[in-house]
């Protein structure tokens, strides 16, 4: 038996990667701002992971600054 995911669960999933995306997008300049590049280029890794698994699960097709924009307006629970 498959288990389908309401839409509920679907929105709260997409916030946690977008919450995630936001997150270390702060955490890329922060890393930039202290001189610390190659923890800045991991962290940037991570967020390419990130918006890639997110843009695999959405309907439409979003850039990845599309996506960093939509992760950067504040709603929901941060």
């Amino acid at each position: 038996m498959t288990l389908s995911r309401t839409d509920a669960e679907i929105d709260e999933r997409q916030e946690d990667f977008l919450t995630l995306i936001n997150m270390l997008t702060y955490a890329e300049g922060v890393a930039e701002t202290l001189g610390a590049p190659s923890a800045s280029w991991y962290i940037d890794v991570a967020k390419q992971a990130l918006q890639s698994a997110l843009q695999n699960e959405m309907d439409m097709e979003f850039s990845n600054a599309d996506i960093v924009n939509l992760a950067s307006v504040r709603a929901g629970h941060c």
